[in-house]
């Protein structure tokens, strides 16, 4: 049974308006006349209309902001129309969320088009994290002059109360009154069967009473040593109610008290929640008891003294049983069990129960409390939480040393929750590993990092392997500048806990190539289409009547389009422009490629106008594409998306342009693409830019033609064409690393290693110890490397000693970098990234003008002439940035060439979510212009279901490699834990090759030539094979076999050897 509370007064407005209504920005009346839309579907004749509006943000309001609950998920309802000089238009229910510190965030609860023929039910979910100042929920959307029409609103949860099946407490329910439970520090007395001064138990249930507290410990208990096992997880449900003044509202906790004898007590936190006076709440939490205790006392507790604690249903029970573990709610309840394991985390009193026993403070103090800033900030989960304060410097932060705790090649999940207190309201926070060799020499390595802020707990998670014993390694928590508290509620570093592998997605109906976007030609006129906020659509002409270059790749037959464009005007917000519902169009785990032409009118002088198509699902906000547009001619639009959830509801609309400026789109299309139907092309595209003809002569001793007919077999033996993969230093410790590296890439380059910031952490203190024994490892076995990167242009990647120098200095030390790094490794490094990422950075160029970015291509070049130096830059090749397009990559490399820049090559960093063959083949066309040769420098996949990935790998490799212009592949990492993204490897930490793997070997060995053939009439063998180098090993019977080695070298013509056995 369910109790159904809404967070609305006055719901159905039958109170009139002045009850729980209030207009925002317009007028408010309640009306029982007849509308336009007909009867009200509530079944009484009374609606709330919202007129004299002027802005799309006005509306009705209601202030909920004593009602709403933390982490309770409520259905959102609103039942409305519109009345007024428009057929249809977008209508949203949203919530206004005011935090400390004057922080405003605006989330969309619901929103759908809206006729004023009909009534609509916009349908959502409401849930927040944090408790906000203020919280008010509206009704918006439609433009000026429109009025909004609403028959019910209501923001409605279910409170269920616990199961007791499975309980192991005594009298769960106070039905035997208060049997098995004792008051702790207080009087306790039961309800009754009926009530307590007029409160009635859930579903009348009785309750317990907890009265004359003085301390905000004190509540009801009960032993249950003998009723829990260790090292058993169990999950706790209470339903709990206050009564009693209280200055706040007070949290209810439920705590383990653990006794092992003599003055050896624990005190384990199972959860907490916000409590009510004036309703019951649901109180839950989880727990494992690592230890067996002399005793363990479970109780109640929490609000301040004064306040009377009422109990009702208390369950503490097993997880559900194996056979139940199909369910979501089961799979809910193990991920919830399983995300925070303190038995098992290798650090130790990680929530800070005993103080700061086993914990360090680097460069600062440190202090254990239950709250700051007058009981703003309280624990998250536990009853404690660590400060690290008086902190002098970035780095400074709570460490505790895990030497022989940690297990080699165990993948270990990082999770701390953090914030902060101070002058500073947002800084990251990074938890890292700190590693001291034998020989003294010291490492340290970034696990994870989280933006952090002061007005709510984070997660910060991250990802820890130690693949060598170290002399000392230790954790801690570092970050924000100097002066800023860190405030640590857990720190936790416990055995990643590892899903089964996913299985192939099954595609059933994916209509390759069909538009699902209605009246995409707009023959029907505005029909499917419809303004978002006050802009206004209309029909013009003089659009392109020829599908975008990528999308005429992807379709098998590309339409003719009608030449009509939609203007969307009236604009007064970014994101306002055409919009279209395609809810039902959309299927799970296929690529939609997304494709249109695009403009804007008048700018009045406004340049660099961005226009974006974008997916708003279930109110999240996915890209489908970005470009700079502007009103002399039509630009394309390409990108691309898949989805993993099935949205409830799914609108694809342009947006982009400054307020007042017109936005126009023609042709758009979202189509399904079948990707696996153009790798039959690139092979044959591969099979004429990477092969060639070889004639070979065979002769014997005596310089004699072989014998006809003899049996010859062909190796390759090496790829002439680059295929390497970023390293790192501490996974070259790891044998099963280095092995898959060596026998699958033949070009490296340093992850991170000969960055400034690695280098160079702080001013004049230096540190190439890891990049020479990684070179030292390259040389060794013969693999060319590229050195990434001397500069980057990124604000966020520059060190924080670099940013406080004046200009001067930061030329002075940009000299300095230059001249250590490139003459202490001239001639190591075949390429160098000069200055990473210019187009989407401008820390140099602001500092020292724009002349600087050629400048330092020159350095580069007089230190170390013989390397290929490079541009290098992401979002190039998927559509997703107006910011990097084809386009201004060409336009910024001319530039630096034009200003005597030696630049040498294009990196293409190939970052791609969904990638779509045709989107990356247009952009290295246009990238091929250039006439440089083209690097894709750091490819990565990262779907989250592995033969997903293998497919994404498969169009990125084989798209690059059959493009005339690129001249090698290197991707981004292949080991789970030492890739940058979380689901880009190749192979398991366990060392098992995944199916993504898995197509990476299938792919490279398709691009190697084996062939068994038989000697012509004079000794002659033919065959097509791609570059590299060979053996021919030829079959002389009883003579044995003899192998001979052979190159081919790239060329056109047909390659004539002889060889000599």
């Amino acid at each position: 049974m369910a109790e159904v509370t809404d967070l609305i007064v006055n719901p159905t407005f039958i109170w009139g308006s002045d009850h729980g209504w209030q207009p925002l920005c317009c007028s408010l009346s309640i009306n029982d006349t007849l509308p336009q839309c007909g009867r009200p579907p509530s079944g009484h004749p009374f609606y709330c209309v919202a007129h004299n509006r002027k802005e799309a943000w006005q509306g009705i309001m209601q202030d909920i902001s004593n009602q709403i609950k933390v982490s309770l998920e409520y259905n959102v309802e609103a039942c409305v129309s519109i009345s007024g000089p428009v057929e249809l238009a977008d209508v949203r229910v949203t919530l206004k969320l005011e935090n400390a510190g004057n922080n405003v965030s605006y989330v969309s609860l619901a929103s759908g088009p809206v006729s004023k023929q009909e009534w609509a039910v916009l349908k959502g979910k409401l849930k927040i994290d944090a408790a906000p100042v203020k919280a008010l929920v509206y009704l918006e959307g439609p433009p000026g002059g429109v009025d909004i029409l609403a028959s019910r609103f209501s923001i409605t949860s279910e409170l269920k109360e616990p199961d007791v099946g499975g309980n192991v407490l005594v009298n769960p329910t106070f039905n035997a009154g208060l049997e098995g439970w004792w008051g702790l520090g207080c009087q306790v007395m039961h309800s009754g069967v009926n009530d307590w001064k007029g409160i009635k138990g859930p579903s009348g249930k009785p309750f317990a009473v907890a009265l004359n507290r003085r301390e905000g410990w004190q509540g009801i208990a009960q032993n249950i040593t003998d009723l829990v096992q260790p090292n058993a997880n169990y999950l706790l449900a209470a339903m709990v109610r206050t009564t009693g003044s209280s200055h706040e509202i007070p949290n209810v906790s439920a705590t383990i008290k653990l006794d092992f004898g003599g003055s050896n007590i624990r005190y384990i936190p199972v959860g907490r929640v916000k409590a009510s006076n004036t309703e019951w709440v649901l109180l839950e939490g989880k727990f494992n008891l690592d230890s067996l205790a002399r005793a363990a006392i479970f109780y109640l507790e929490g609000p301040p003294n004064g306040v009377d604690l009422l109990v009702s249903t208390v369950v503490i029970k097993r997880p559900n049983p194996p056979q139940c573990q199909g369910s979501s709610a089961m799979k809910q309840v193990e991920e919830h069990n399983t995300q925070i394991r303190i038995s098992e985390s290798i650090t130790q009193n990680a929530t800070f129960a005993h103080g700061l026993q086993n914990w360090n403070f680097k460069g600062c103090n440190g202090l254990v409390c239950d709250s700051l800033e007058g009981s703003k900030v309280l624990p998250l989960e536990g009853k404690f939480f660590a400060v690290a304060t008086q902190r002098t410097d970035t780095w400074s932060g709570i460490e505790q040393t895990i030497t022989n705790r940690i297990n080699l090649e165990t993948m270990y999940d990082v999770v701390a929750t953090v914030r902060m207190s101070g002058n500073c309201s947002r800084a990251p926070v990074r938890a890292s590993l700190y590693l001291q060799e034998a020989d003294k020499s010291e490492r340290y390595i970034t696990m994870g990092s989280i933006e952090a802020t002061s007005t709510e707990w984070k997660y910060l998670k991250g990802r820890l392997i130690l693949l060598k014993a170290p002399a000392i390694a230790s954790v801690y928590l570092e970050g924000p500048p100097p002066g800023t508290d860190i405030l640590v509620d857990s720190f936790l570093i416990q055995p990643a806990s590892k899903p089964e592998a996913a299985a192939p997605p099954v595609i059933t109906n994916p209509k390759y190539g069909v538009n699902i976007v209605e009246n995409y030609d707009l023959k029907h006129g505005l029909k499917h289409w419809f303004g978002q906020g006050c802009a206004q659509l209309s029909i013009a002409s003089g659009a392109p009547t020829i599908v975008p270059p990528a999308a005429a790749m992807s379709l098998a037959c590309p339409p003719y389009l009608s030449g009509y464009c939609l203007i969307a005007s009236n604009r007064t917000q970014f994101w306002e422009g055409p919009a279209q519902t395609i809810t039902d169009k959309l299927e799970l785990y296929v690529s939609y490629q997304v494709s249109a032409w695009v403009r804007v009118g008048r700018c009045q002088g406004k340049v660099g106008q961005k226009v974006n198509v974008a997916l708003s699902l279930d109110g999240k906000w996915v890209t489908g594409g970005d470009v700079e547009a502007d009103d002399k001619s039509w630009k394309e639009i390409m990108g691309s998306f898949r989805l993993e959830k099935k949205p409830k509801h799914a609108m694809v609309y342009a947006q982009g342009p400054e307020s007042g400026v017109d936005l126009m789109l023609a042709g758009l299309q979202i189509f399904a693409v079948d990707r696996s139907a153009r790798i039959p092309i690139l092979k044959v595209q591969a099979d004429k830019v990477r092969k060639r003809d070889v004639f070979l002569k065979l002769k014997n001793g005596n310089n004699c033609p072989v014998p006809s007919g003899i049996s010859v077999r062909i190796e390759q033996t090496s790829r002439s064409f680059p295929l390497g993969s970023c390293i790192n230093r501490w996974s070259l410790d790891n044998n099963s690393y280095k092995q898959f590296f060596l026998q699958n890439f033949n070009w490296a380059v340093f992850e991170n290693e000969i960055k400034w910031g690695w280098t160079e952490p702080q001013r004049g203190i230096f540190n190439y110890k890891d990049a020479d024994e990684m070179i030292e490892f390259c040389l060794q076995h013969q693999i060319p490397m590229r050195g990434h990167c001397i500069f980057w242009e990124a604000d966020c990647s520059c060190q924080d000693w670099l940013k406080t120098l004046s200009p001067t200095e930061v030329a002075d030390a940009l000299q300095n970098r230059a001249v250590d790094l490139l003459s202490r490794y001239r001639g190591k490094f075949q390429h160098y990234d000069v200055n990473n990422e210019m187009l989407h950075g401008c820390f140099f160029r602001d500092r020292l003008g724009p002349d600087i970015l050629p400048y330092m291509f020159k350095m580069a070049h007089q230190f170390d002439p013989e390397a290929v130096l490079f541009v290098n830059d992401y979002h190039v090749e998927d559509g997703e940035d107006g910011n990097s397009t084809p386009e201004k990559y060409v336009e910024q490399i001319k530039w630096l060439m034009k200003k005597g820049a030696p630049v040498g090559g294009i990196g293409v960093q190939g970052h791609v979510d969904t990638p779509i063959g045709p989107i990356i083949c247009n952009s290295l066309d246009k990238l091929s212009t250039v006439g440089l040769p083209i690097w894709m420098t750091e490819i990565d996949v990262a779907a989250d279901n592995e033969y997903i990935r293998a497919d994404d790998l498969e169009v990125m490799l084989w798209e690059s490699f059959a493009h005339p212009s690129v001249e090698g592949i290197m991707l981004w990492g292949f080991w789970e834990g030492a890739c940058s993204r979380k689901n880009g490897f190749l192979v398991d930490s366990d060392k098992r090759v995944n199916a993504a793997g898995k197509r990476f070997i299938s792919v490279k060995e398709e691009w190697t030539t084996r062939l068994h053939g038989r000697a012509g009439q004079y000794g002659e063998l033919c065959f097509r094979g791609y570059y590299g180098r060979y053996k021919a090993i030829v079959d002389l019977g009883e003579l044995g076999e003899v192998a001979v080695d052979f190159e081919v070298p790239k060329g056109n013509r047909t390659l004539v050897l002889e060889l000599s056995l």
